[in-house]
């Protein structure tokens, strides 16, 4: 059975290519408008090489729970299950959006199993002004604008609408999507970044893993200027800006992502 118990919640994961022991396994965690299955267009180039993990977090897709329990330190505890589960000693980190959040303090609290960290087009959940301001944007846009037009890049909306389409259909697996109203739904996301919930920009210096700092040119919940100063502040890290990509650069430019992503990871982690 692919759920594994944390705390007494059913936690969803899916491991592929366990068999590969040798090669770094590579945990992916989604981000808030997806959960496991939205990374189709990884996981065979991945698997092909590592070991992967994915999974459906708390209060997203098979992983239900109360919307309660939407809080950054269950979503570690859920990783921490996952990892423990499969006898995964240490994993590169792929965290995309609120995976990258996840991401990030699991490598500050647990540096030991994380050997790579890659921030995909996420806001860490750090207090960072570009970073907040933009969120606040994206707020007051919410209630006029589809899940596709505040997560994907205008390049790709025009190009790829059954993609977009698919994206959006990912999304309506989860509870948030369609069982939690848009109110309770709001007040959850807000909850993660009270001020006294979020790190200091200046948390990211203490990282001690390889890390690349991925974002799309046209990314409007992720500023450039911000992965900037992330990568200012990480000596040794990598930032890659992918261009003609919004939010989600994962699913608008796979291709790009995953030669990126890898060759980071053989170059950098020897994996």
């Amino acid at each position: 059975m692919p759920f594994i118990d944390c705390a007494g919640r059913a936690i969803y994961a899916e491991a592929h290519g366990l068999d590969r022991r040798a090669a770094l396994p590579v945990l992916m965690l989604h981000g808030a408008g997806s959960n496991a299955a939205t990374w189709w267009q990884q996981l065979p180039a991945f698997s092909a090489r590592h070991p992967v993990l994915t999974m459906d977090l708390r209060c997203f897709g098979r992983s239900a729970a109360p919307m309660a329990e939407f809080r950054l330190e269950h979503f570690v505890a859920d990783v921490l299950a996952v990892l423990d589960h499969f006898q995964l000693p240490s994993v590169a980190v792929l965290g995309q959006s609120l995976g990258g959040m996840v991401g990030l303090r699991l490598a500050l609290q647990q540096p030991a199993r994380v050997a790579a960290f890659v921030a995909c087009d996420s806001p860490l959940g750090v207090d960072q002004p570009d970073i907040l301001a933009a969120l606040e944007a994206r707020a007051r846009r919410a209630s006029s604008q589809t899940l596709e037009q505040r997560a994907l890049g205008a390049w790709f909306l025009q190009r790829s609408p059954e993609r977009a389409a698919l994206y959006a259909q990912i999304n309506h697996f989860n509870p948030g999507s369609i069982q939690v109203s848009p109110a309770d739904w709001r007040e959850a996301m807000d909850r993660l970044m009270e001020p006294a919930r979020l790190l200091p920009m200046s948390a990211v210096a203490g990282l001690r893993c390889p890390v690349l700092w991925l974002v799309g040119r046209e990314d409007p919940l992720v500023p450039l200027a911000a992965m900037q100063q992330a990568h200012a502040l990480t000596p040794g890290s990598e930032l890659a800006v992918v261009d003609d990509c919004g939010h989600s650069t994962y699913f608008e430019k796979p291709e790009a992502f995953n030669h990126l992503v890898l060759d980071f990871l053989v170059r950098r982690v020897n994996a």
